[in-house]
């Protein structure tokens, strides 16, 4: 929680405002504002279509800026994305492949801890869209024959 919306834990690391603004406020059932933590001054609303449409805001966070961004989860993790939209943020467009291929696999708000084995291998098998020099040659020599 917010330093004054009820008790908070002082972190000796932390500054006056890091410990004041690192928490978080549910309004409702559905929609949780984070502050200046993990989730870099983030907003969640929660949804049944969706999972949980999570958007960062566009605000200094530990020192520096994280970009702005809008993703649906269906647990509020970016690497469970369905739909993941960035800006000023470079190489994000991996991620946004990936919650396409996510969505065409799963589609929005499925059940993570059951398919959970399924989105790691799929999450591994994109790690990256460069093409390198041994991926050619693989494939070349299996055209070839």
């Amino acid at each position: 929680m917010f330093g004054f919306f009820g008790p908070k834990a002082k972190y000796s690391t932390f500054s006056w405002w890091e410990n004041f603004m690192s928490g978080h406020i549910n309004i409702g059932k559905r929609i949780t504002i984070y502050g200046e933590n993990a989730m870099h001054w983030a907003i969640n609303i929660r949804t049944k279509k969706y999972g949980v449409i999570c958007f960062t805001l566009p605000v200094r966070t530990f020192g520096k800026y994280w970009g702005c961004h809008i993703y649906f989860s269906p647990n509020g993790t970016p690497w469970a994305s369905t739909y993941y939209k960035s800006i000023w943020k470079e190489n994000n467009y991996k991620e946004e492949v990936r919650a396409k291929i996510r969505k065409a696999n799963f589609g929005h708000n499925f059940d993570t801890d059951h398919n959970r084995a399924k989105l790691r291998a799929l999450n591994g098998k994109f790690d990256s869209l460069v093409i390198y020099d041994f991926e050619v040659e693989k494939y070349s020599k299996a055209n070839a024959n």
